[in-house]
């Protein structure tokens, strides 16, 4: 599996293009979705038949709630707030959780940078996206096998993404 990450401005373009990769088959089990705490990012396009991506309160508090992203999207991710020296504290949704959470990867090899380099991201661009989501951005990737990739970047610039980086 390899990982397509984009930086989104608004929520609206993240949700977006998290509904379009749903659409394209693209399990929810695969999509991450990284932001700063207190981001606004809990509608999905109700076109889509779904109604929350994150809860309000775990917005509000940075705990993610497990029902509300289930029914999101097809997003059945587990999700946390976790603190990251010297950047504040983001919500993480998803596979890059494990990446920015397990084993203190993301207190030892600077959080966002760590994580991301950890899936493949190399260092320079993941210190693009760490700057971006610092500056209040927001990230989504999704792990999708060599066949998708070149789909899953195209939805992601389509939907509005400022950059995006495929590994691999």
């Amino acid at each position: 599996m390899r990982t397509v990450v984009g930086l989104f401005d608004t929520t609206a373009e993240a949700n977006a293009a998290i509904e379009r990769l749903h659409m394209a088959g693209i399990d929810g089990n695969e999509v991450s979705v990284v932001a700063r705490e207190g981001t606004d990012i809990h509608h999905v396009s109700e076109e889509a038949g779904h109604e929350h991506l994150l809860s309000d309160a775990g917005v509000t508090t940075g705990l993610v709630s497990g029902a509300a992203i289930g029914a999101a999207a097809g997003l059945a991710l587990v999700g946390s707030s976790v603190l990251l020296p010297g950047l504040g504290t983001f919500l993480i949704a998803g596979p890059l959780a494990a990446a920015l959470t397990g084993a203190g990867i993301g207190a030892a090899s600077g959080g966002i940078i760590g994580g991301l380099t950890g899936v493949g991201v190399p260092e320079s661009e993941a210190e693009h996206f760490s700057s971006g989501m610092e500056r209040g951005k927001i990230l989504v990737s999704a792990r999708a096998d060599s066949t998708q990739i070149d789909e899953v970047r195209k939805i992601l610039d389509e939907e509005g993404s400022t950059r995006s980086y495929a590994t691999g």
